[in-house]
């Protein structure tokens, strides 16, 4: 039996949903925003998360973003709904750890292509398959937003390589913590810059190789203050009329 939560703070949208995907072999639940829906999955484990980004007292960013950041709901599959449907948002969502998209208004049509999509590799990529001896994969199956959080959850020390589009990226762990980043064939920037630029990156592979480093540390906060303070300088470059954090 599987459990999808749908958050919308439009009763109607979320009941029409809820309707939409109901099947004999899931269990749909909904709430009106973030902070009743983390709520709810403090008492029930979703399969699968289906929320709005705009919404009173905790939007669909923030709630990714606990989500992803929180041991226990860090590998909860979530798609968004948005009619923020810019590349721009995209990225955000991306970079939050988001696992997909669905325009509004939404159809249903799609939107049970893309549940079925999130659901059947969830069962098949789960944290127990990228903490295996490679501790590699694509990110298409696993955001660098979730690889972060697996390794300062495991408190990993060594090196993670990232390729996407012709680029290469190297970045330093030490116990969990993210110490410095570099894109190989781009100019030299700050590390957290560099950083947040990667959580852009939906695309390519990843290989982590466990080793002593003995590196400068470039990096000062853990992986949901980096992502936090992604969200917030996208939401510097490109404001949308609610706020980020938690109110």
């Amino acid at each position: 039996m599987a459990h999808i939560l749908v958050v919308d703070d439009d009763e109607t949208a979320r009941n029409l949903i809820a309707q939409a995907l109901a099947r004999p072999h899931r269990t749909i639940h909904v709430a009106a925003h973030g902070e009743e829906a983390l709520a709810q999955i403090s008492t029930t484990m979703p399969d699968l998360v289906i929320s709005d980004v705009v919404m009173p007292k905790m939007n669909g960013w923030s709630l990714v973003r606990r989500l992803r950041t929180t041991h226990s709901t860090a590998f909860v599959p979530v798609i968004l709904m948005t009619s923020l449907d810019t590349e721009r948002d995209r990225i955000r969502g991306f970079r939050l750890g988001a696992d997909d998209f669905v325009s509004k208004p939404v159809s249903f049509e799609e939107l049970e292509l893309r549940v079925e999509n999130v659901l059947h590799h969830a069962r098949s990529h789960d944290k127990d398959s990228l903490l295996g001896a490679a501790l590699a994969g694509q990110l298409a199956q696993f955001g660098l937003a979730t690889v972060l959080t697996v390794l300062e959850l495991e408190r990993k020390t060594g090196m993670l390589t990232v390729t996407h589009r012709g680029l290469h990226a190297s970045l330093a762990f030490q116990q969990g913590m993210l110490r410095y980043a570099r894109i190989d064939e781009r100019p030299a920037v700050a590390a957290i810059e560099c950083a947040q630029q990667l959580l852009s990156w939906n695309e390519g592979n990843f290989a982590f190789a466990e080793q002593p480093l003995d590196v400068k540390d470039e990096i000062r906060m853990g992986t949901s203050g980096l992502l936090l303070e992604a969200a917030r300088r996208m939401d510097e470059l490109d404001p949308i009329d609610v706020e980020f954090e938690d109110s």
